[in-house]
């Protein structure tokens, strides 16, 4: 035998979610719209979890957003989260070139886009654990 003999279980993600996610944003990017496809299938697009699913975060609509893989990423690593009312906030320890302003912050204090639904928008529980277990220092001044 190899020791004791418990075993994890591991919470299955839900294969509606992206659908249902990109389906809220209208298949854009919440941050810089993009908006790509080749024939029918959208490329680059990824439906982000405000509070991760490794964190017990739920597959709903309400804790995810349609971001592309960049902005899905920086989001992930904590340079940006969001404020009040969908306010994109860059972190201060975020920096970088010039492509730095383009990609990221010329986003910042900008109202990230809204689902087509309100009860689709981001759940502040969500948005309150992304802010306080993820997002790196202090927000920029607005």
């Amino acid at each position: 035998m190899y020791g004791d003999d418990t075993s994890v279980t591991r919470r299955r993600r839900d294969p509606e979610f992206r659908g249902a996610v990109l389906t809220a944003y209208q298949y854009r990017c919440a941050l810089c719209d993009l908006d790509l496809r080749i024939g029918n299938i959208t490329i680059g697009l990824e439906a982000a979890h405000i509070k991760w699913h490794q964190a017990s975060g739920p597959d709903v609509v309400e804790n995810g957003i349609a971001l592309c893989c960049l902005h899905h990423k920086l989001f992930d690593i904590g340079a940006f989260t969001l404020g009040d009312d969908r306010r994109v906030l860059v972190s201060e320890k975020a920096h970088g070139s010039q492509r730095f302003d383009e990609i990221l912050l010329r986003h910042h204090g900008e109202q990230l886009n809204a689902p087509v639904r309100k009860e689709h928008h981001p759940a502040q529980p969500f948005v309150d654990w992304h802010r306080e277990q993820v997002f790196k220092g202090c927000a920029r001044p607005l």
